[in-house]
């Protein structure tokens, strides 16, 4: 196994003015992963350091995607992101005690760029360590006479004997049999149609490049929280069955505010399958993040059968979500479970491993010192 060192920083560096502050846009690229096929990788952020700016900023938006090592984008049934997510060392998701992260998501993230309103961002202060959690998984030469199926199952965490010790038939769906503790691409493999590769021949590599927005006029932004509330009750992932007879699956969870706070960005997250995640004020509809299925084969951005965008819920357009302590915030996420999905190349309406978040930019209202500090999760119902 061999972590490639390659160019870590893309020399990617621009200025524009929005409003009264420069923004500017820098892209780099992580440090580069072999993944033979069918070989998955899931890296912990603590030993996967990543480049960002020095000193004072704030974060005012961010694109990523997986490429190879000539740069060029990757396509998904490539090399599957389940997901990518940066977090750093003083961060904590405050709305819900499950995921965290400061920005990132998945398959969906080359085209669900995120761009907080103008005159906001993320404050970052110090030095701070940040570090990747990247989840993907190399599809191509696997074994079975349905490469679409054969991906899904893989993609979908599916028990398979080749996944290494820690995958077992009770945990079928989860991430034990996903690479969960494969930090370099070489504890196991969903099954492959040839085992007699040369294990000494190295295969390709791939990284996360990702292009961050962010001005040095902190003083005149306004500071921005990030926290993603998630269904089932906080839940990382789940699974979903095939039910003819009822097929679409509805997970839904309603959380109690526990003070005032604006949400000024919310963007949902969801795997192959899903219909829509929306979200409720009081039993009142706000918004919904709907998702897109590629068309094309092969065609990087437009995978056929993939989920390939989620839209925004609320954003700048939209104008900010104003709750009060008290309030009730209800997320309902829909997944299609009947056996025949024309929306992808295989199905059978089960899908495991999936996920349901709404990823939020919010302020808490009153004091600056006291909301930077505040440790209230949402609760869920």
């Amino acid at each position: 196994m061999r972590i490639v060192e390659l160019l870590l920083y893309v020399a990617s560096f621009t200025v524009v003015t929005r409003g009264e502050s420069e923004i500017i846009t820098q892209t780099y690229v992580s440090e580069f992963f072999e993944l033979k096929n069918g070989h998955m990788i899931f890296t912990k952020t603590e030993k996967t350091p990543v480049d960002m700016p020095l000193g004072d900023y704030a974060i005012t938006g961010f694109f990523g995607e997986i490429v190879d090592e000539n740069n060029n984008s990757v396509p998904l049934s490539t090399v599957y992101t389940h997901h990518w997510v940066m977090d750093n060392d003083v961060h904590s998701n405050k709305l819900c005690n499950g995921p965290e992260y400061v920005f990132g998501i998945g398959a969906e993230s080359r085209n669900s760029e995120v761009n907080f309103p103008a005159g906001m961002g993320v404050h970052i202060s110090g030095k701070r360590y940040w570090g990747a959690n990247l989840h993907l998984l190399h599809t191509e030469g696997l074994a079975g006479d349905n490469p679409h199926k054969a991906a899904k199952e893989c993609n979908e965490c599916y028990y398979a004997p080749t996944k290494g010790d820690e995958c077992k038939p009770h945990r079928n769906g989860t991430f034990q049999c996903c690479g969960e503790t494969d930090y370099k691409g070489t504890v196991g493999t969903c099954p492959l149609a040839k085992t007699d590769e040369d294990p000494n021949k190295s295969g390709p590599s791939y990284a996360l490049r990702y292009r961050l927005n962010y001005t040095r006029d902190v003083a005149n932004t306004k500071s921005l929280e990030i926290g993603v509330i998630t269904t089932p009750n906080c839940e990382t992932y789940y699974e979903v069955y095939r039910n003819d007879d009822e097929p679409e699956h509805l997970s839904s969870t309603t959380f109690q505010i526990p003070r005032d706070m604006t949400i000024y960005t919310a963007i949902g997250h969801q795997h192959t399958g899903a219909l829509n995640i929306s979200m409720f004020k009081n039993g009142e509809f706000v918004c919904a993040s709907y998702p897109t299925y590629g068309t094309e084969e092969g065609v990087a951005g437009n995978e056929k059968g993939y989920l390939v965008k989620m839209s925004g819920c609320i954003n700048e357009s939209t104008g900010p979500l104003v709750l009060k302590a008290g309030d009730s915030v209800r997320l309902d996420a829909y997944y299609f479970v009947g056996s025949h999905d024309p929306r992808l190349l295989y199905s059978d309406g089960t899908h495991l491993n999936v996920m349901s978040y709404m990823y939020t930019a919010y302020a808490f209202d009153g004091d600056a010192k006291e909301s930077a500090s505040s440790e209230m999760y949402m609760t869920p119902q």
